[in-house]
């Protein structure tokens, strides 16, 4: 995208807004799925979400519904969404992203168990709005149709079940880079594209993962958040699912044409992942 279409986007979404009031704007780097653009609006400071390819578990109506739904959520202030193509101003966070940060395992635990809790606050209030299941396996089952994989691993997507014994509804991407600590020393949580109804432990294996603790004992964890003793096939499931997505995922966006090499690095590190957890194949 040029900075005219950009800014073009910005007016689109905020056509009360004067060009001349508007600048400073940025890319930010980090974004897998989508691109994000920092600028200024008379003083302030904002972040433009311009969607990348899209996908069949995208909703672009639940999310706006989320959204409109979520106050009080440790969520950005949303300024404007399209609830048709997705692209969205949100008001700048200001703090530091989880991906820099070390925090105890214990801390990020009890984020997660409040986050949940809060969720289900929204969910119970939101009468019947917030619904949606969200299906990891089913994802990266398209995903993996989308390109070809070695034939273990489509053997492992297709044997898989994936039904999860007390969903709740989660965040369902939280990446070490979709958290950013504030003053006080709460968290923000972005990026609610793939929120829906899942296995509270998908989450859990997600920072998990995705901040490389695996020197940190995963059940103990596990109990910690659900407050008994994780099954360990259940936990074992949802590592399986969140590789063959992550997989999935990088193996579909290159196959697309999206040759970045951190692409390619998630589709290789989601190879040997699976293969460290299915010794043999």
């Amino acid at each position: 995208m040029s900075w005219q279409e950009i800014l073009e986007l910005v007016l689109d979404l905020c056509p009360h807004w004067d060009t001349a009031d508007l600048g400073g704007f940025r890319y930010l780097e980090g974004g897998y799925s989508n691109r994000n653009f920092r600028f200024s609006h008379r003083g302030e400071s904002y972040v433009l979400r311009v969607p990348g390819r899209p996908t069949d578990f995208t909703d672009r109506a639940f999310e706006a519904t989320f959204y409109r739904l979520a106050a009080g959520l440790p969520t950005p202030e949303v300024v404007a969404f399209d609830p048709v193509g997705g692209s969205m101003i949100t008001r700048w966070v200001a703090g530091r992203l989880l991906a820099d940060l070390a925090p105890p395992a214990t801390r990020i635990v009890a984020h997660l168990g409040d986050l949940h809790g809060r969720l289900a606050a929204v969910r119970g209030a939101a009468a019947g709005a917030l619904e949606r299941r969200y299906d990891p396996l089913a994802q990266a089952r398209r995903f993996l149709d989308a390109a070809p994989a070695p034939d273990w691993i489509q053997t492992v997507a297709a044997a898989l079940g994936w039904a999860p014994p007390e969903p709740v509804l989660c965040h369902n991407d939280l990446n070490p880079w979709n958290l950013i600590e504030v003053d006080g020393g709460s968290w923000i949580t972005l990026d609610w594209e793939w929120l829906g109804l899942n296995d509270p432990l998908f989450d859990l294996v997600a920072l998990h993962q995705g901040l490389g603790l695996e020197g940190t004992v995963l059940p103990e964890l596990a109990a910690t958040l659900l407050g008994r003793a994780a099954d360990p096939v259940r936990l074992r499931d949802c590592l399986l699912v969140y590789w063959l997505r992550e997989y999935g995922w990088a193996l579909a966006e290159l196959a697309a044409g999206n040759n970045r090499p951190e692409i390619e690095d998630q589709r290789m590190l989601g190879e040997q992942r699976l293969k460290a957890l299915l010794p043999g194949a």
